[in-house]
């Protein structure tokens, strides 16, 4: 793969400079190699400049960073863990585990894909059951769909997403 170097930083905005004819594929990650950081940080290619020059967007924090760094392109773009053994784990926008345990095996799908064709698509209208019964029976949630509380100060709208929150994490 090819090496490049930073050329310029501005917030999580980072400039890598690439040799000719070897720019990394638009969303590919890039590895920003740091002595002084734990790990290497992974940028990400958004947009091509010209001049050899790649637009990428941080994906964690650029303190520290200075133009000159070396730049490693891997050749693939982000992927996370995927799959039963991912449910009910935390995990960080680069797919690291991060509550403690240790990073499950398996399957691990790039965030950039294309959507499901028409036929792996569902089109069928189904109820959203939050386990509240008046909710259930009086005015039941789509699947799928965007719901908005209204109300004043003290009528329980915290109250009642915190008991959506709890009954679809805990319940189902």
């Amino acid at each position: 793969m090819a090496n490049g170097k930073v050329v310029e930083i501005r917030g999580p905005v980072v400039d890598v400079r690439f040799p000719r004819d070897q720019l990394p594929e638009l969303l590919s990650a890039l590895r920003v190699q740091d002595s002084g950081r734990d790990a290497d940080l992974v940028v990400e290619v958004a947009q091509h400049l010209g001049d050899d020059i790649v637009r990428c967007v941080a994906m964690d924090n650029t303190d520290g960073l200075v133009r000159g760094m070396d730049v490693e392109d891997t050749g693939e773009p982000i992927t996370v863990p995927v799959g039963e053994a991912v449910l009910g784990r935390l995990f960080d926008v680069l797919g690291n585990p991060i509550d403690g345990k240790p990073a499950p095996a398996g399957d691990r799908w790039p965030i950039h894909r294309a959507p499901p064709n028409f036929q792996q698509q569902s089109v069928s209208e189904e109820q959203f059951e939050t386990g509240i019964k008046a909710i259930d029976l009086l005015a039941p949630f789509p699947q799928g769909g965007k719901i908005g509380l209204f109300g004043g100060a003290g009528v329980g709208k915290t109250v009642l997403i915190m008991e959506l929150i709890r009954n679809v994490g805990y319940e189902h």
